[in-house]
């Protein structure tokens, strides 16, 4: 029988069961009907756990070889599990469910289908041929040994290894339960069918792997200690997100990101039981109640199920939602051990809580304590300019790492571009501004008011030059364009940074409202530009901030 023939027969057979599977997924399958020593079975007469894999079966894994060990002169026994190939596994809920006869298991489904492992080694034999020894248990997940614990002599264990990939779907099928007889998989049995494809083998891609399926302590011993509460703060603009970006994070999937707002809730965060429509096992729709997990669990999962990565949760705007209510319970978790301690990481939550929703989703436990793990770290950013936002109180705070964001025009990409079709650069003029809303912290403004660095984008600083014969429409995407700045920046200065000094800081007596400042702004050209500003000001931006030119009271009197 050919690979072809041999995957179809296996795919009718598990459809029979109850799982649907793609033939064209798969590159290489072997059935094994399980002997009593094979099998986990509290009845078996042999200590044997494994399962041996013999004949051409064997090749359906990589293995690592110790040549010492395969020395036929002097063999070294000792290097037989020197090496241990652990080797990816999926387990498919509706095979579980078809197994255990619909009963409760110890198995815990989020998906379809769960990831979990075993592990092989090759094994010499006196007088025979090598065999490849499966599932040493004690470097098995867990998931997986309770598989084994589910099919016994006499049935069948299917897998199948998906096309050109190092990753492994496995079944088992019991005799006349679903399928008449064992459904032709003797045929099958103890043969390897294969397709002729290649399957590149990245160590380096692998890491992780091992991870998966080991139980709650054995991650615990492996996860790194890295976890932190970060806050970055500063004025609008000056790199918070950047820092985030360039000095903790910029790998999309360990990272969870989002907005606290003031409509932000608990169930936005950490999740919330809705209903969903599915269909039962008899094709019939019905409406279900789940919990669906929010940022904060999602990036909990992920963390405590990779222990050797480090993994983050960036809250942008923490002071624009009620953070103590979003955080809820979870508040307590953001105290941290500052030493392994009782089988914890540094960097654990000291505290664990009782969440029986995040536990079982995050752990397949709902009666396990929930902690943040010490390979998660959480950074927030906030303006401190922000007004009409919540407080975050000083019991909040102190359970995080407070890190000001300097205003900084150091290795900034666009600081010497200049503003539109000006010569001054942007850096020049945060410099004047920035002076000027420092002169005045005496009043009403303050450094918090300040431009930031990153206030502006690169896009809005660019100028867009009309040519003749460009059509009614070019000219008006331009008009847009080169108006981005004025909407951006001198709005700010307008309603914010400078709300209470009019008269110091804009041409007020020419220039009224700032319907006015823009449109003069944007109708004017080069340096010209600035004449909307009061003149000592005007001059600072055009001329640069220096230690001789520095805008006075007197100045402005």
């Amino acid at each position: 029988m050919d690979f072809n023939s041999a995957v179809s027969l296996v795919v009718s057979v598990l459809d029979s069961t109850g799982t649907i599977i793609d033939s064209n997924d798969y590159d290489g399958l072997i059935i094994k009907k399980l002997e009593a020593s094979n099998t986990l079975d509290d009845n078996r007469t042999t200590n044997q756990t494994h399962i041996a894999i013999t004949g051409n079966q064997i090749d359906i894994f990589p293995y690592l070889r110790s040549d010492g060990y395969f020395n036929n002169i002097e063999s070294d026994a000792t290097l037989k599990k020197y090496f241990i190939t652990q080797v990816p596994m999926f387990l498919y809920e509706s095979n579980i469910k078809y197994l255990s006869g619909d009963n409760q298991t110890e198995i815990f489904f989020s998906d379809a289908k769960k990831k979990s492992c075993t592990s092989i080694v090759r094994s010499r034999r006196k007088n025979q041929a090598d065999q490849i020894q499966v599932s040493l248990i004690n470097f098995d997940g867990e998931d997986f040994v309770s598989f084994r614990k589910m099919i016994h002599a006499g049935s069948y264990l299917i897998i199948m290894k998906k096309k050109t990939q190092f990753s492994y779907d496995v079944f088992g099928v019991i005799p006349n339960r679903g399928i008449d007889g064992d459904g032709q998989l003797s045929l099958l049995n103890n043969q390897f069918f294969k397709l002729a494809t290649n399957t590149p083998v990245n160590v380096e891609e692998l890491q992780g792997n091992g991870t998966d399926g080991l139980s709650y302590a054995q991650k615990e011993q492996l996860r790194k200690t890295s976890g932190e509460n970060i806050l970055l703060y500063g004025v609008p603009g000056s790199g918070k997100s950047w820092t985030i970006q360039h000095e903790y994070c910029d790998v999309e999937e360990c990272m969870e990101r989002l907005v606290f707002h003031p409509d932000y809730m608990y169930s936005d965060f950490v999740g919330q039981i809705l209903p969903v429509v599915k269909k039962d096992d008899e094709g019939k729709e019905k409406v279900r109640y789940e919990f669906k997990p929010g940022p904060f669990t999602k990036i909990l999962k992920k963390a405590y199920e990779d222990p050797q990565r480090s993994y983050y949760l960036v809250i942008e705007e923490i002071n624009r939602g009620n953070a103590p209510a979003i955080f809820g319970e979870i508040f307590q978790l953001l105290d941290r051990m500052d030493k392994d301690k009782d089988g914890f990481k540094k960097g654990t939550s000291e505290y664990g809580i009782t969440n029986e929703n995040i536990a079982l989703e995050v752990y397949g436990d709902s009666e396990r304590k929930v902690r943040i793990p010490a390979n998660l770290s959480i950074l927030g950013t906030m303006n401190t300019s922000d007004q009409n936002v919540f407080t975050l109180d000083t019991a909040f705070q102190r359970r995080w790492i407070m890190r000001m964001i300097k205003n900084s025009f150091v290795k900034h990409e666009y600081a010497d571009k200049p503003i539109l079709d000006t010569t001054v650069s942007w850096k020049q003029f945060c410099e004047a501004i920035n002076e000027e809303i420092l002169r005045r912290n005496n009043v009403t403004s303050s450094e918090d008011k300040r431009l930031g660095a990153y206030f502006v984008s690169a896009d809005d600083l660019a100028y867009v030059e009309t040519q003749d014969g460009d059509s009614e429409k070019q000219i008006i995407e331009a008009e847009h364009k080169n108006a981005r700045f004025a909407e951006k920046v001198i709005k700010y200065l307008w309603d914010d940074a400078f709300k209470f000094s009019h008269p110091d800081t804009f041409d007020t007596r020419r220039y009224k409202s700032l319907e006015t400042v823009i449109e003069t702004f944007n109708a004017s050209k080069g340096n010209d530009r600035f004449k909307v500003y009061h003149e000592n000001l005007r001059k600072l931006i055009i001329e640069g901030v220096d230690e001789n030119n520095s805008v006075s009271d007197e100045d402005n009197e």
